[in-house]
């Protein structure tokens, strides 16, 4: 297996352990503000760190759904024209990928080094944090466009 097609799937394998402990976190954290609101105390952190993290595991899970090709395909139409004509389309359409998910790595990196002096609401910590999910999804559904585009040509030239 080449070194970029391993790389995807072991970041892949880290990011999909993250995600359960993202998730394990959410519950837990909102949990405890249900108890603590009944006591009558209330945890004036919890929705705003449940929100953040649930924005992380939404970049992050769309890498998890990339890498596992979960995500509605575009079958069909190249299908009726030859495998010729398709894996041009496939190329293409990668291609674009790859370009749009480098503009998001681009100005998400822009966007999260512009927000380190502004705070959380409810914690003094840079807004930064949160808003550096964006290009972390963004360089990682690269690795695995670059992985999916190599694998591919590879393939076509055996």
């Amino acid at each position: 297996m080449p070194v970029l097609q391993r790389l995807s799937s072991a970041i892949n394998a880290l990011v999909e352990k993250v995600l359960f402990v993202i998730g394990a976190a959410i519950c837990l954290i909102l949990f405890a503000q249900v108890l603590f609101r009944y006591a009558g105390a209330s945890l004036g952190w919890s929705e705003e760190v449940s929100r953040y993290l649930l924005v992380a595991i939404t970049f992050l899970g769309g890498t998890v759904a990339y890498k596992r090709t979960s995500f509605i395909g575009l079958k069909g139409f190249g299908h009726r024209l030859g495998p010729a004509i398709q894996r041009t389309i496939v190329v293409c359409l990668q291609g674009l990928t790859l370009a749009c998910f480098l503009l998001i790595a681009w100005f998400g990196t822009v966007y999260t080094f512009r927000t380190w002096a502004q705070a959380w609401s409810s914690l003094p910590l840079p807004m930064s944090i949160p808003f550096a999910v964006i290009p972390i999804g963004a360089v990682i559904l690269i690795i695995h466009v670059l992985a999916d585009i190599f694998k591919k040509t590879e393939s076509t030239h055996l």
